[in-house]
């Protein structure tokens, strides 16, 4: 989730390029809705990927707490701009899996994902 379509695109890339399969959302309510959706058929998504600051529309954190209420296992992983080791923490003591600054390159993003889903 990010409201940039160059971090979209970007990251859609990254993403691919792993292969892994993905949806794009541009705030925190097509995430939710995208969430839900598959929440529904029993196929929750493995991992979110989202903003911290979403112009216009639900941020990062925002999102998260409505995902959690959701579903209590989600695995989100917050992307910032802002490298500061202090709110990396915070992200993780909230209950995010990992903290990605931007920008981050393809084996960032990999090794981010292989720890938080194990692979």
């Amino acid at each position: 989730m990010d409201d940039d379509e160059d971090i979209c695109a970007l990251t859609g890339g990254m993403l691919e390029s792993l292969g892994y399969k993905f949806d794009l959302a541009r705030n925190g309510e097509e995430a939710i809705q995208l969430y839900k959706r598959y929440l529904n058929i029993g196929r929750p998504y493995d991992a979110v990927i989202m903003d911290l600051t979403i112009i216009g529309g639900m941020g990062g954190e925002q999102t998260f707490r409505q995902l959690r209420d959701l579903d209590p296992e989600v695995c989100a992983i917050m992307t910032s701009g802002y490298d500061n080791d202090e709110m990396a923490r915070q992200f993780k003591e909230m209950g995010f899996c990992d903290y990605l600054t931007k920008p981050y390159r393809v084996g960032d993003l990999g090794k981010s994902l292989r720890a938080v889903l194990g692979k």
